[in-house]
């Protein structure tokens, strides 16, 4: 028997390859809803002080899912707000990125393609593992908490181009790792009633790997221009 903190039992073959499925379709029109509201974002012009609200929605929107796990509607309709002001948060950001570097545009396609390529491919390789990677996750939170310290203290000391980049490398291993943990509870752990938060887990994996690999790509890109 599997230790499960939501489930008595380990769940079945079949609802473990439903689950999957579901959390699968669930994320792709999750992430195809932030790349709308990006796109959106990217060429309205969106005033620099919808930052703060908008952040602090998604904050809300996160912890809110937590405590919905049970109401499954509102968990969608969470899930869903959650990628439109995620996709209003970084359009402008890649708007800027696009028009700022020659190859821009190249930077933001590699970097999407990269993080698909990063997230499927460690989530099938959990799927078929025998290995349960659950044992990652109090390394993975004090990771995490490090990277959140070190990128407050950036915020106000200069840690250079070098260190940038190797904080993006730290940020991009530790959110590949959660993907592992985060599908092995999925085969594991989760049950019928925790798609949408097992949605949620996978669709911040991706974010924050997108986002590192493009702060990589930008440190090693030569090709900043300055009209």
């Amino acid at each position: 028997m599997i230790n499960n903190p939501y489930y008595a039992t380990a769940p079945s073959q079949s609802a473990q390859l439903t689950l999957i499925q579901r959390v699968s379709f669930l994320l792709c029109g999750a992430l195809l809803i932030t790349a709308g509201a990006a796109a959106w974002a990217a060429s309205a012009n969106l005033s620099p002080g919808l930052f703060f609200p908008l952040a602090i929605g998604t904050l809300a929107c996160v912890f809110a899912l937590r405590w919905a796990r049970e109401n499954e509607t509102l968990g969608l309709i969470l899930l869903f707000a959650l990628s439109a002001m995620e996709g209003l948060l970084i359009g402008p950001m890649l708007a800027a990125i696009v028009k700022g570097y020659a190859n821009g545009s190249m930077i933001v396609g590699e970097s999407a393609v990269l993080s698909a390529i990063i997230v499927g491919g460690l989530g099938i390789y959990a799927w078929i593992s025998s290995k349960d990677f659950g044992y990652l996750g109090k390394t993975l939170f004090w990771a995490l908490i490090g990277l959140i310290v070190v990128g407050v203290i950036g915020m106000f000391v200069s840690i250079g181009a070098g260190g940038q980049l190797l904080y993006a490398l730290i940020g991009t291993a530790i959110f590949s790792g959660f993907v592992l943990y985060d599908v092995s509870n999925i085969k594991l752990r989760f049950g019928p009633k925790d798609a949408v938060i097992a949605t949620v887990e996978l669709y911040l994996d991706f974010l924050n790997i997108f986002l590192f690999i493009l702060q990589i790509l930008m440190s090693l890109s030569g090709g900043s221009r300055r009209d």
